[in-house]
C-alpha cells in the first residue's frame, strides 16, 4: 500500500509535468505528442491545460503548426501557482481529522495544520517549472 503525505491530484500532477514538457520543448508542443510522452489521454490533457491558458501561464495556437507555448518564464512559475490554479487555494485552519468533533478555533491540531500549511506553501513556492523541465529535455525535443 502506498501512503501519501500530501494528496496532490492527478490533474495537478499532469499540469506540472505538462508545463515542464512545454518549457523543455522551447517551441509549440502538440497535445498529441505531449499526451503520448506523458502517457495520458489527449482529451484529458487538453482539459487540464484549459485553466492554465485562461490564467495566462501558457498560450495555445490552433492548426497544423499549433500547440502550446509558455506565456511566462519557467523560473517564474511555481508548483504552488499550478496547484492553486487547478485545485484552488490550500485550506486555511483545516482540521487534522477527517471527521472533526470540536469547532474550537484555538484547537492545537488546527494550529499544527496551519503551521504545516505555511511550510508546505513555502516549499511549493521554491519549486519552479525550470527545475522540473530538465527531466523532459530529451523527450520534448525528439
Amino acid at each position: 500500500m502506498i501512503h501519501k503525505l500530501l494528496n496532490i491530484s492527478e490533474r495537478v500532477n499532469i499540469a506540472i509535468h505538462a508545463l515542464a514538457y512545454i518549457a523543455a520543448a522551447g517551441r509549440n508542443a502538440s497535445v498529441k505528442r505531449m499526451a503520448e510522452d506523458l502517457q495520458v489521454s489527449e482529451t484529458y490533457l487538453a482539459k487540464v491545460l484549459q485553466p492554465l491558458v485562461k490564467e495566462g501561464f501558457i498560450d495555445s495556437k490552433r492548426g497544423a503548426k499549433g500547440g502550446f507555448t509558455l506565456a511566462k518564464k519557467p523560473e517564474d512559475i511555481t508548483a504552488y501557482d499550478l496547484i492553486t490554479v487547478i485545485e484552488g487555494p490550500l485550506p486555511l485552519n483545516a482540521c487534522l481529522f477527517s471527521h472533526p468533533i470540536c469547532d474550537d478555533k484555538e484547537c492545537r491540531f488546527r494550529a499544527l495544520t496551519a503551521d504545516v500549511r505555511a511550510m508546505m506553501e513555502g516549499a511549493l513556492r521554491k519549486i519552479k517549472v525550470s527545475d522540473i523541465m530538465k527531466n523532459f529535455k530529451d523527450r520534448a525535443n525528439d
